[in-house]
C-alpha cells in the first residue's frame, strides 16, 4: 500500500515529466532558451503558420476551410497555456514547493491528519489516470480515423487537414513526411494539454486538501472549547493548547487565501483562452460533423469539450471547498473562545466571506453557472453559423 508521500511524488512526476517532453522548465535548474524549448517553440510556429497556409489554400471552399482550421483554436489556446507558464515559472515552482513541505512532509504516518493527506494524494493519483487517459484516449482515435477510411473506402487521407508548402501528400514520399509532421504535433499538444490540466487539477486538488485540514484542526479545536478545564480556566494546559491551536487555525485560513489567490491569478488568462478558443473550436468541429462525414470531427470535438469541462469543473470543486470551510466557521463554537480570540474570529469570518477562486480573467468566477452560459453562448453561435452556411 503507497504513502500518501508515494502517491504525490509518483503525480508530481508525471507533471515533470510532461514538462520536460515540451521543453517548458518548470522545475528544470536551467532556465533560458534550452533545446527543448526551442523545439516546442518552433513546432508552435510551425503549428499555425501550416494551418493558416492550408486554410488559405482552400479559402474558395467553406466545408474544406473549416477542416482545415478545426485544429486552430486548440493550438492558439496551448499557444496562450504554453507562454503563461514559462512566464510564471517561479510562482509555480513556489506553490508546488509549499504543497510539498507544508502538507506531505509535514503530516506523516504516525500524525492525526494522515488519513486525509493519504486519501487527496490517492485523489489526486487517480485523477491523473483519468486525465491523461482521456486525452491519449481522444489521440488514438484521430490516428485510426485514417486506418478506417483506407480500409472501409481505399482512400487515403491525413491525420487531420494541415498541410506542407510544396510538398505533395498524394504521393507517398510527401504522405510520410506530412504524418510524422502531424504525429509530432499531435504527441508535443497531447503532453501540453496534460501538463496545463493535470497541474490545475494538482493546485485544485491540493487547494481542497488545505481545507479539509483546517476543517480538520477545527473540529479538535471543537472539542478542547468544551473541557471543562477550558471553560473554567482551571486547566493551565489545556489554555495554553486552545490558543496554540487557534493560531494555527489563523495561520492555516491565511495560508489558504494567499493559495487561493496566486492560484487565480495563475489561471486568469488561462482560463480566458480556454473558453475563447474552446467555443470557436467546439462549434467548428460541430459544424463539420453536421456537414460532412469527417469521423476525426468527433474526437476532435469530444477532446474540446473535456479540455474546456475540466476547468470547470475544478473551479467548481474550490466553490464547493471554499462554501464547506465557510459552514464550518459559522458552526464553530465561537462562543466559548475568550473576549479577545471572539474579535479574531470576526475578522476571521468577515474574510471567509469573500469569494475566493479561479475566475476567467476577473471577469466571471469558473462555476457551473458560467458553464452553462457558455454552452447557451456556444448554442447560439452554433445556430448563426449553421444559418449563414445554408
Amino acid at each position: 500500500m503507497r504513502s500518501a508521500i508515494e502517491y504525490y511524488n509518483a503525480s508530481f512526476n508525471r507533471l515533470k515529466l510532461s514538462s520536460r517532453l515540451i521543453g517548458a522548465g518548470l522545475w528544470e535548474e536551467k532556465y533560458g532558451f534550452t533545446a527543448g524549448r526551442i523545439a516546442s517553440l518552433t513546432q508552435i510556429v510551425m503549428f499555425l503558420g501550416l494551418h493558416a497556409w492550408t486554410g488559405y489554400k482552400y479559402r474558395h471552399s467553406a466545408l474544406e476551410m473549416l477542416e482545415s482550421q478545426s485544429l486552430i483554436c486548440t493550438g492558439v489556446a496551448l499557444m496562450i497555456k504554453y507562454f503563461t507558464m514559462i512566464q510564471n515559472r517561479d510562482p509555480v515552482r513556489e506553490l508546488s514547493g509549499n504543497v510539498e513541505t507544508e502538507m506531505y512532509v509535514k503530516y506523516r504516518e504516525t500524525s492525526n491528519e494522515y488519513p486525509v493527506v493519504r486519501k487527496y494524494g490517492r485523489v489526486l493519483h487517480i485523477a491523473g489516470y483519468i486525465m491523461i487517459g482521456g486525452y491519449f484516449g481522444s489521440l488514438f482515435i484521430i490516428w485510426i480515423n485514417p486506418l478506417f477510411v483506407y480500409f472501409t473506402e481505399g482512400r487515403v487521407m491525413l491525420l487531420f487537414s494541415c498541410e506542407i508548402p510544396y510538398v505533395d501528400w498524394t504521393v507517398n514520399r510527401g504522405y510520410w513526411i506530412t504524418v510524422t509532421l502531424q504525429i509530432a504535433f499531435y504527441v508535443t499538444g497531447t503532453c501540453g494539454l496534460i501538463l496545463v490540466d493535470y497541474l490545475c487539477a494538482f493546485f485544485t486538488i491540493n487547494g481542497s486538501l488545505y481545507v479539509d485540514i483546517l476543517r480538520f484542526h477545527l473540529d479538535e479545536l471543537s472539542e478542547l472549547l468544551a473541557e471543562p478545564g477550558y471553560q473554567q480556566r482551571t486547566s493551565p494546559n489545556v489554555i495554553e493548547k486552545v490558543n496554540r491551536m487557534w493560531r494555527n487555525c489563523l495561520f492555516e485560513h491565511q495560508r489558504i487565501v494567499g493559495y487561493y489567490d496566486k492560484f487565480s491569478d495563475l489561471w486568469s488568462m488561462i482560463n480566458l483562452a480556454q473558453v475563447g478558443c474552446s467555443v470557436f473550436g467546439i462549434c467548428i468541429n460541430m459544424l463539420l460533423i453536421m456537414l460532412t462525414e469527417w469521423y476525426a470531427a468527433y474526437a476532435i470535438l469530444f477532446a474540446l469539450f473535456v479540455d474546456l469541462s475540466v476547468h470547470f469543473v475544478l473551479g467548481a470543486i474550490i466553490e464547493r471547498k471554499v462554501d464547506d470551510l465557510h459552514i464550518s466557521l459559522v458552526h464553530f463554537p465561537w462562543h466559548l473562545l475568550d473576549d479577545r480570540r471572539q474579535k479574531e474570529y470576526k475578522l476571521l469570518l468577515l474574510r471567509a466571506q469573500q469569494p475566493s477562486g479561479m475566475s476567467i480573467a476577473g471577469l466571471t468566477p469558473v462555476n457551473y453557472e458560467t458553464y452553462t452560459q457558455i454552452m447557451k453562448m456556444l448554442y447560439q453561435l452554433f445556430a448563426l453559423a449553421m444559418n449563414f452556411l445554408k
